[in-house]
């Protein structure tokens, strides 16, 4: 039996992630419609979501249980948006040393590791890859091996012993250079990896999202594999010639991964789009990827303050109505696939 694959990915973003979190929302009220499930969260409709740093913390929360062997999800979307509102000040507080010694971060992280491990414990406690109710692709890179990793459920499913701490996945993938210190794992079975922001190769995780859904037992075809892909504002950014002619390594710092963050998630969805156009299916693919030069917000990661934080609200409410009639169509489609093809298929192989 053939059945279709319902993707989420979430791109990185560092406070932007405001905007997926507050479209998740208005997802979880049309699945609950649509299913006729008022109880229905997000981690119940998609068989694989994938989240890239700010996207990282969304994932872990969508698919985080109620308790260990559990197939039911802990968080609803308004307590995912929440995460951010209640605790994002804490977040992004500098550290001792760039509030008096070293305020532009040229010598030191600008933020402190111990909030962002503190919250991310408190929210997933002890809940490991293996425990997530759903398939997984989290990107992290590590700069020890030199190699891009991604925590994937699917392979520990399948024996691998990497079944990490998904407290520590979150800090892997969200270890943004410059912005906070590389991440170690809390086990010792674990002290060699050394992991930064997944953000530096793969911001969009969708197309990574894709291969991986064509690896699943089910061998989904390309027309059957669902894609909604969530972005947290494209930056627009322009650097004039006049400054940048003269820039060094110091210089070029911010810029490159600035640059790096957005032109691979324009990169990505632009394969994505003539990959489906080509085939035909193109209902099957939405992004939804505001452009934040249209509006009065902060472009940058880190401004917590409460004006920045409402605007990034009002930028998802603004993309839910831009995107709503899209967002209903897409859903109804995966809500009946659901109803047609049950979860377990997902893990057989086609007879």
């Amino acid at each position: 039996m053939r059945r279709a694959i319902r993707v989420l990915s979430i791109d990185g973003g560092g406070i932007r992630g405001i905007i997926p979190a507050k479209i998740l929302i208005r997802v979880e009220e049309l699945l609950q419609e649509y299913s006729q499930n008022p109880e229905a969260k997000i981690g119940d409709f998609f068989d694989l979501i994938a989240g890239t740093s700010t996207g990282g913390i969304l994932t872990a929360l969508c698919l985080c249980p109620e308790k260990k062997g559990s197939t039911k999800a802990k968080y609803n979307a308004k307590e995912m948006l929440d995460v951010y509102l209640e605790h994002g000040d804490a977040i992004f507080t500098r550290s001792f040393m760039t509030r008096y010694l070293d305020y532009f971060g040229l010598f030191s992280p600008l933020y402190q590791k111990e909030a962002i491990e503190k919250i991310t414990k408190e929210y997933m406690g002890d809940c490991r890859l293996s425990d997530l109710i759903k398939p997984c692709l989290i990107p992290t890179y590590d700069i020890e091996r030199g190699e891009a990793i991604f925590f994937n459920k699917m392979k520990v499913m399948k024996g691998s012993e990497q079944d990490f701490l998904i407290s520590d996945v979150v800090r892997a993938t969200t270890a943004a250079p410059t912005y906070f210190p590389v991440a170690k794992s809390t086990e010792k079975k674990f002290k060699d990896e050394t992991f930064i922001d997944g953000s530096l190769f793969a911001n969009n995780p969708a197309l990574c999202a894709f291969i991986e859904a064509t690896k699943f037992p089910c061998e989904p075809m390309q027309r059957e594999i669902h894609i909604l892909s969530l972005g947290t504002g494209s930056r627009d950014k322009h650097y004039p010639y006049r400054y940048a002619k003269q820039w060094g390594r110091l210089g070029w710092v911010i810029p490159v991964i600035d640059i790096y963050g957005s032109a691979s998630s324009q990169t990505v969805d632009h394969q994505l789009k003539r990959l489906y156009e080509q085939k035909d299916i193109m209902p099957n693919y939405l992004r939804i990827e505001p452009h934040l030069s249209e509006f009065e917000v902060d472009k940058g990661l880190d401004n917590t303050s409460p004006k920045n934080m409402e605007a990034l609200q009002k930028v998802g409410e603004k993309m839910i109505e831009n995107y709503d009639e899209q967002l209903k169509i897409f859903l109804k489609k995966i809500c009946d696939s659901q109803k047609t093809y049950p979860h377990r298929e997902l893990y057989r192989k086609p007879k």
